[in-house]
């Protein structure tokens, strides 16, 4: 319950704050939450779910590549797209360990 309270407060403000200066603590925050599930996820399963786990670390995966996105190019539009590829980490990182 705390970890999909967190997840929606995270979400929430990564699209409402104003101002890139606000928005990039609470990317950071909300990629690294996306990595830290991805591992709570993966970890969840028995060791011969080996699919599952694969799948676990690819969200986490999306974060990574969120991370990288917002450190190789300072653009605006590739900001954007940085916060969607972390918000997309925690959202299914979140759907995989609820359903799985």
């Amino acid at each position: 319950m705390v970890m999909t309270i967190i997840s929606v407060m995270g979400l929430v403000l990564l699209f409402l704050l104003k101002g890139e200066k606000r928005q990039k603590p609470v990317f950071y925050f909300m990629a690294v939450w996306g990595m830290v599930i991805a591992w709570m996820t993966a970890n969840s399963y028995p060791t011969n779910f080996i699919k599952e786990q694969l799948i676990s670390w690819a969200f986490g995966a999306l974060a990574v590549i969120a991370l990288l996105v917002q450190i190789c190019d300072k653009s605006e539009k590739s900001f954007l797209t940085a916060k969607v590829l972390a918000a997309a980490s925690v959202v299914l990182g979140m759907a995989a360990l609820i359903i799985g």
